[in-house]
């Protein structure tokens, strides 16, 4: 973890409205060439939230917020789509190689562009409480060539800011039990954040490697997650693992 990223998680804990909460947001990806960012919420309890509810912030141009407020792009909106489905950040543009687009989609994408978005970071986040959330950081200048350690610096860092917001609106989410997980399952968990095998993690804890697989496929059951990187923010986004 960066002293900048550890530093902004260390201040948002104690902000207490949520006007702070997104000045230290755009204070903290300011340097990694964001110029623009949009969040909302678009699953409660696992259902889909509609846009006009969900959209919780963004500081794109007035007049592309209108148009895609007023056209229903979210309705066929790709990047979105496509976040849905993803766990990891992905470039706004590399959903034209991702999935087949429809005519109305391609549109969409073009008038992305002239809008002067140049590039964008689509950033999927799993919340507490069953909600998933979508960050998209814009650039207006320059294309965003950043290495993956950054990339995912601003997925934890979109993590967090979901999290301190839910912290702050507790009224948002409804009062659904999470996942508890035993502490071996955090233990291995954790260590799967940090990007170990499960052979070096049956090496660090001293057991078999089909312990550890089977601690993973209990954890993955619980969090009901299908692969390591999903378990991992879920884990994150839950409260359950530190970032």
């Amino acid at each position: 973890m960066s002293d900048s990223l550890r530093t902004f998680i260390e201040k948002t804990e104690t902000v207490t409205s949520a006007e702070d909460l997104f000045r230290l947001f755009d204070t903290f990806t300011g340097p990694y060439g964001i110029d623009v960012s949009s969040y909302h919420i678009m699953a409660k309890e696992m259902r889909a939230v509609p846009i006009e509810t969900g959209l919780i912030r963004e500081t794109f141009p007035d007049e592309w917020i209108a148009t895609y407020l007023k056209k229903d792009y979210d309705d066929i909106d790709p990047v979105l789509s496509r976040a849905r489905l993803e766990a990891e950040p992905f470039h706004w543009f590399e959903v034209e190689d991702k999935m087949k687009l429809t005519r109305e989609q391609r549109f969409f994408m073009r008038e992305l562009r002239e809008a002067g978005l140049v590039d964008g970071l689509a950033i999927p986040i799993f919340g507490p409480k069953g909600t998933m959330a979508y960050f998209g950081l814009g650039s207006v200048d320059d294309k965003l060539v950043l290495p993956r350690e950054q990339i995912m610096e601003l997925q934890f860092a979109c993590q967090r800011t979901h999290n301190r917001y839910l912290e702050i609106n507790p009224e948002l989410t409804s009062e659904t039990p999470a996942a508890k997980l035993s502490g071996r399952e955090t233990e291995v968990l954790t260590l799967v954040a940090t990007g170990l095998s499960n052979n070096n993690i049956a090496d660090r804890l001293g057991v078999t490697e089909n312990t550890v697989d089977t601690i993973l496929r209990r954890t993955f059951r619980k969090l009901d997650a299908s692969n390591r990187i999903t378990a991992v923010l879920k884990g994150i986004g839950a409260g359950l693992i530190l970032p």
